[in-house]
């Protein structure tokens, strides 16, 4: 039956609900493709959380997409830098703004992301890279995503 269908692990894998804000964890997202995959999954507007181990990966195909879909643009991790100047150039080209932070760690971007999500918005962690800078595998990254989440 398709009402007990439950999604799979660290892919579009919904977390909770925060003062009207939705939490997913896309954790399984390795790759620009599989996150605007995450990205066009949703109609509101999200704050985006991204950035990993840097498998040298062209990252200038998410930036229209993410120009497109995203409200706040999250980035930790190795990938941080190339995904924020493919995304600053899009900008530039199609003259518009969108704020970009910068984050040490999984934590400090969620953290961040509580304060700068608006209500009827998606957070969305979705890194578009590996997780081999910061953790063992994705699914130890997904589930640190979701402790911290569980602990707001």
């Amino acid at each position: 039956m398709i009402k007990e269908f439950k999604a799979v692990e660290h892919r579009l894998e919904y977390v909770r609900e925060i003062d009207n804000v939705k939490w997913y964890n896309d954790s399984a997202s390795s790759s620009p493709t599989r996150a605007i995959s995450g990205l066009n999954a949703f109609d509101e507007k999200i704050t985006l959380i991204a950035g990993g181990y840097d498998k040298n990966l062209d990252y200038e195909t998410m930036a229209k997409p993410v120009i497109n879909k995203v409200s706040n643009l999250i980035l930790i991790g190795q990938t941080s830098g190339k995904i924020f100047d493919a995304v600053k150039q899009e900008l530039e080209n199609q003259q518009k703004n969108l704020p970009i932070y910068m984050c040490n760690s999984l934590e400090e971007a969620i953290e961040l992301a509580k304060k700068v999500t608006r209500q009827g918005e998606v957070v969305l962690f979705s890194p578009a890279s590996a997780s081999f800078d910061m953790f063992k595998n994705a699914v130890e990254r997904g589930n640190k995503f979701k402790e911290f989440v569980q602990n707001l």
